[in-house]
């Protein structure tokens, strides 16, 4: 064979330079997407690099299909490119990936928001990302003639396809560049639709008993009743929370829902086993709130998901902590970091408050969600591949999550002791942590329907709602749903309103 003849083939130069392509944006974007993801062992280095090597295809899917008409690819890949390096450079500086919340904050931020985020690295990292962008079209100008239109883009197009619509290829490459840029902005805008979307008012006169008034409600991630302290656990988990005799556990509260994108509409509305499509067709108790002169705020250190971005937006503000994060990223990601957020609204001089607090709390990777303060418990993982963890290292990474999340409950109670202050803390689900195989919150399993969730009162709260809180202690024992929240916070607010059941009430006698 005439290996010039051959390389001088229209498709097989083509061919040769997708692939070139594909190593140049591989460096540029998803090295930085990969560069931190730990691991254990060699085994696990080769999982990540298939992870890497599926994206990687991924990529050479779309450049192909791009570069056949070298117009659309003299337009497409600078931006791309310019995109892509903009955020490695943050990838990289800030352990930030794009997400619908970036994109969010991208629009509501300006101009001066922005320049502060400039910096000569950066101007670099964007004229380097350019100017090999430039080359690249260049190259595919002058060296590069037109290949075979159809079995090219039938075959770019079956590669696109079967890594957007095979489940387990389908998860690493939509989170990573180029393809997040798509799934991103798709995400953004179905969100933007449902917070568009028109639900009813529930229906009756809201009737607020008093004109002060703090109202936390801490929405967990993953935290299991059994693992707390002050259940009866046999670790030192929540020594904080244990020593405050102010604060009431409810050890048997049961969750139909074991994801987070179904728990929280479910506990945010009416919504019960009878009743489970009110989480999608009517408001939460955030408008209840709202109508009773609340002021109301969402502080989140999650993604916004379809489910409930309708709820975070009946809120009066909205604060992100952490925007930038997403599961893919391997770096510190701390509830501490919504304490800001939360002082902020604090001291405001609105008399009453209600502040949905949203945590990363126990979401694996564990080892994100604290730091060395917390490590309590060793040894602890090293690999995110659970098959390459042991159990013993998984509960040790998950219970020093737990030491974090109650130093940073106390660090939120102790904001609030001056005031007639009420919290509630209710995790969205539990976690399997290898009981009968089952690990992390993926399958159902009988570790998942048990969150934790405990109730604060301040001493003002409990001199003028006397009550309420013993009503709340009589009550602490029993069994419970996550169905008790909408008809819990609201009266415990000192809010009437019809929609409000008596007997789900924790802070009522003759609670079912």
């Amino acid at each position: 064979m005439d290996i010039r003849r051959f390389i001088n083939n229209n498709n097989v130069r083509y061919h040769l330079f997708i692939v070139c392509v594909t190593l140049i944006y591989s460096l540029v974007a998803t090295l930085a997407e990969f560069h931190d993801s730990p691991y254990g062992s060699a085994g696990d280095l080769m999982v990540l690099a298939a992870q890497a090597g599926v994206v990687a295809c991924g990529t050479y899917g779309l450049m192909m299909l791009l570069a056949i008409n070298r117009w659309v690819f003299a337009v497409a890949f600078p931006v791309i490119m310019l995109a892509s390096g903009v955020l490695a450079y943050f990838r990289y500086t800030a352990g930030i990936t794009l997400t619908p919340m970036i994109i969010e904050l991208c629009m509501v931020n300006d101009t001066g928001m922005a320049a502060t985020l400039v910096s000569g690295t950066l101007v670099l990292s964007v004229c380097g990302s350019l100017l090999a962008a430039v080359a690249v079209v260049y190259v595919r100008f002058r060296l590069v003639r037109r290949p075979s239109v159809i079995p090219n883009a039938a075959a770019a197009v079956a590669i696109v396809a079967v890594l957007n619509l095979t489940p387990r290829l389908a998860a690493p490459v939509a989170a990573r560049m180029p393809y997040s840029f798509y799934y991103c902005t798709s995400d953004y805008l179905r969100q933007r639709k449902v917070v568009a979307a028109v639900r009813p008012e529930l229906a009756g006169q809201t009737v607020c008993r008093t004109d002060t008034m703090t109202v936390i409600l801490v929405i967990g991630e993953s935290l299991r009743a059994d693992h707390v302290q002050l259940n009866g656990y046999h670790r030192p988990t929540t020594p904080g929370l244990a020593s405050d005799t102010s604060v009431v556990s409810l050890p048997h509260v049961y969750t139909r829902e074991i994801f987070t994108h179904t728990s929280v509409p479910d506990m945010l509305t009416r919504a019960d086993a009878a009743h489970p499509e009110r989480a999608y067709e009517e408001r939460s108790f955030i408008s209840l709130f709202e109508k009773a002169g609340f002021r109301t705020s969402w502080l989140t250190n999650q993604d916004a998901v379809r489910s409930y971005v309708y709820f975070m937006n009946e809120c009066d503000t909205i604060v992100y902590a952490n925007g930038g994060k997403s599961v893919y990223v391997f770096d510190k990601w701390m509830d501490t970091d919504l304490l800001p957020a939360l002082d902020a609204e604090l001291g405001r001089g609105d008399p009453l408050k209600l502040v949905v607090m949203h945590t990363i709390g126990s979401h694996w990777w564990y080892e994100s969600h604290y730091d060395d303060r917390y490590r309590r418990f060793e040894p602890v993982i090293d690999s995110r591949i659970v098959s390459s963890c042991t159990d013993e290292a998984l509960v040790n990474s998950y219970d020093n999550t737990v030491v974090a999340t109650d130093d940073f409950l106390m660090s939120v109670l102790g904001r609030l002791r001056d005031r007639r202050a009420l919290v509630i803390y209710l995790s969205d689900h539990g976690e399997s942590l290898g009981e009968d195989g089952y690990y992390l919150h993926g399958a159902d399993h009988w570790t998942l329907h048990w969150p934790a969730c405990m109730v604060w009162m301040s001493d003002s709260y409990k001199s003028d709602f006397p009550s309420e809180a013993a009503a709340l202690r009589a009550n602490a024992g029993r069994r419970h749903t996550t169905d008790f929240l909408f008809h819990s916070i609201l009266p415990g607010a000192g809010i009437e309103h019809p929609s409000i059941t008596d007997s789900l009430n924790i802070f009522a006698y003759g609670h079912e």
